[in-house]
């Protein structure tokens, strides 16, 4: 009798081991986001702030760069609608702080969207920059604390969210949060990036959110919680102070995360800020919209233009010469070719090139090349604008450049399915054309850009535009290969083109 009972306090002992492993894989999911207005990640990284650090250390942190000019100007309306709701700002069109011809109504934040998905999630809201309130919070919260940092001062305010947030997040539920300071920005504005005030506030917004934590960490089943921690800004700052420009340091933002499925380490290809939304989904178990732009953290689709080797500059003096940024050795297969006779002029644009958002940009800032928002990583870029700043090679001929694909398998197919990323300026005669040649034989065109508009052809920009085709696969036909190619081009515009896929049904 003694052993059959000791037989079964063993299985008890080991159902009981292994109910609480499944316990701890199940533990209840959590979301604390922090928005730090104005907040340069340089800045940030390198003032003393350990709180900060403590969260990088156990995650993940990325510098980013915001849209520009062309999409919208770098300014906190745009910049926390984009945060909160997952797409950009062609989609739920914040264009400035006056919030004029939004369509919020059709882009909700990711709490109502966890809200409307589980109604019995706890979520919540504080801020002291009003119109966040008003206007991309303006529903969909269990409970909302704002208060007006313009009139009252944001040292003030931040200190008032900062009690309110700290009381939420040790006593409610507090399934998805949102708290958000103000006062690095006024910093920014009254003194300059570069001054000791700013770095001051960025040591006070560290001191803040370590507030935040500790109120995490005092939570009453805190063990048995999963707490996904991610903090981001709305733009950075000039030296002397101000944003809304193109420049480096006012679309710098960056994304900073831990816990949940977010992986360790500095990511190979930098997150944008629309990610932050789908990341938040993602733990909370709900389903991200079609229409966001971004992907939770560690989930974007891999890229062939990202294994490019990139190379400094060698023309370019306008960039910094430690920016690795450029090459025209296609990766993957791909391959680029200049049409004989093209004549020669900026080194780093003399045919299709691999470059970065921060290379290209600084190339020639402020003509939109900002609005690429959609690309990640290395992209394609043709840009007979900058090819023909060396020697005026447009009074000698003209820009013709193809990059071409690897060869796909399409037999036994019907159908070849291709999408990209494309953002296109248009001027002149300059001339754009997908056209895919199957078994070698002559090219079959798919889309066309340029100076007339219509079915066949794209008149004008097209800018940062998830684009995609399908061609009909010819009876017998054993492979494909798709060309981009901008031709008839001077000192014109640009293509670029990034995540490209092709696929066979």
């Amino acid at each position: 009798m003694r052993r059959t009972l000791s037989l079964l306090s063993a299985l008890a002992a080991v159902a009981g081991l292994t109910s609480g492993v499944a316990v701890a894989a199940a533990k209840t999911p959590k979301v604390l986001v922090i928005g730090l207005d104005g907040a340069r990640f340089d800045k940030l990284m390198a003032a003393d702030t350990p709180n900060v650090h403590a969260l990088v250390k156990r995650g993940s942190a990325s510098r980013s760069s915001l849209y520009g000019s062309g999409m919208a100007p770098t300014v906190s309306g745009p910049g926390w609608s984009t945060i909160l709701t997952g797409v950009w700002p062609d989609k739920h069109k914040v264009k400035e702080n006056s919030f004029a011809g939004n369509d919020l109504a059709s882009h909700p934040s990711w709490l109502a969207r966890a809200e409307t998905a589980n109604p019995a999630l706890d979520t919540y809201a504080a801020v002291d920059w009003t119109p966040i309130g008003d206007k991309i919070l303006r529903a969909g919260q269990d409970r909302k604390f704002v208060q007006n940092g313009d009139s009252a001062g944001y040292e003030k305010t931040d200190e008032q969210v900062t009690v309110d947030a700290e009381k939420h997040l040790k006593q409610d539920k507090a399934d998805a949060s949102f708290v958000y300071f103000g006062q690095t920005d006024e910093a920014g504005h009254g003194h300059g990036a570069d001054s000791a005030q700013y770095e001051a506030s960025l040591r006070t917004d560290d001191a803040l959110i370590g507030r935040l934590l500790a109120a995490v960490d005092a939570r009453a089943n805190r063990g048995g919680e999963d707490w996904l921690i991610m903090i981001s800004a709305d733009h950075g700052h000039t030296a002397s102070g101000g944003h809304g420009g193109d420049s480096p340091e006012e679309r710098m933002t960056f994304v900073i995360a831990a816990g949940g499925a977010v992986p360790a380490g500095t990511p190979a290809v930098a997150p944008k800020i629309v990610d932050i939304a789908p990341t938040v989904l993602r733990h909370l178990g709900v389903a991200a919209p079609a229409v966001y732009d971004g992907y939770p953290l560690g989930a974007a689709p891999s890229d062939v233009f990202d294994t490019a080797a990139l190379k400094p500059r060698q023309d370019e003096t306008g960039v910094p010469a430690g920016v690795l940024g450029w090459t025209h050795d296609a990766p993957g297969g791909w391959t680029v070719r200049n049409a004989a006779g093209m004549p020669a002029g900026v080194t780093e644009w003399q045919g299709w090139a691999f470059t970065t958002d921060d290379f290209w940009t600084r190339a020639a800032p402020g003509q939109q090349r900002e609005a690429n928002a959609r690309a990640r990583g290395v992209f394609a870029v043709a840009d007979p604008d900058e090819w023909d700043d060396k020697g005026s090679p447009s009074s000698r001929g003209t820009f013709d450049s193809s990059l071409v694909s690897p060869g796909l398998d399409v037999a036994g197919k019907s159908t070849v399915d291709v999408s990209f990323v494309s953002h296109y300026r248009q001027e002149g005669t300059q001339r754009g054309a997908l056209t895919a040649s199957f078994d070698g034989g002559p090219e079959r065109n798919v889309l066309a850009y340029g100076p007339e508009s219509g079915t066949a052809n794209k008149g004008g920009d097209v800018l940062s535009v998830p684009t995609s085709a399908s061609v009909k696969v010819p009876a017998g036909a054993r492979s494909v290969k798709l060309t981009w190619r901008l031709y008839a081009a001077g000192n014109n515009w640009y293509w670029a083109v990034d995540a490209p896929r092709l696929t066979t049904r």
